[in-house]
């Protein structure tokens, strides 16, 4: 127990990064993968997973390219660098909604919503987490469809807030004729209430 302590302390922590660079190569002598590329943050836990598809990117594009070794590195930085990036700020992102966001109401309201979405479009609307954890959408392909989700959403949001909206003022319109006598009557209910 003393040991473990002493360790604890003797061993500094080091700072969680992100790292996004390019290229990934150099003329047709060397090129980078994994997180010596695109170091992320681990809260998505896809910096293993990234490296692999870094791997088999790699590996198809050597089989195009055959001898043209410059070509295939070239398109190599070329290919994986929009998927790169957006993984890390995806990861950076997972980070501020487990810090901040997962005790918000809202959040969770959206998280129901977006399930029930998903329950009723399951090849069209997919939960972010679900995209990049259990699909193979390319990750910069995984931003550009939530940024669609969430302007789907908000339409809905708002056409259903607009319905609403005009669905009362009509039947308050329609009812005109009743509001002066229930607005009484609620004056005088509150002021008995208050009253005792």
């Amino acid at each position: 127990r003393e040991r473990l302590v002493e360790d604890f302390f003797a061993n500094p922590t080091g700072n969680l990064i992100s790292v996004k660079c390019s290229p990934y190569h150099l003329d047709d002598r060397a090129i980078i993968l994994g997180d010596a590329a695109h170091a992320m943050v681990p809260f998505y836990g896809q910096g293993m997973n990234c490296g692999f598809e870094d791997c088999l990117v790699f590996y198809n594009l050597l089989h195009e390219y055959g001898d043209d070794i410059r070509g295939a590195l070239e398109a190599y930085s070329a290919k994986r660098h929009d998927d790169a990036t957006a993984i890390c700020d995806l990861a950076m992102y997972n980070y501020i909604e487990m810090r901040s966001l997962v005790n918000s109401r809202v959040f969770h309201a959206r998280k129901k919503l977006d399930s029930f979405l998903h329950s009723l479009m399951p090849q069209t609307f997919i939960p972010l987490y679900s995209m990049v954890t259990f699909s193979q959408i390319p990750y910069h392909t995984v931003v550009q469809r939530r940024r669609r989700q969430d302007k789907m959403v908000w339409l809905g949001v708002v056409g259903s807030s607009v319905l609403l909206a005009s669905g009362l003022g009509f039947l308050l319109f329609k009812h005109s004729d009743n509001i002066p006598q229930a607005t009484s009557a609620l004056s005088i209910h509150l002021s008995e209430i208050f009253s005792h």
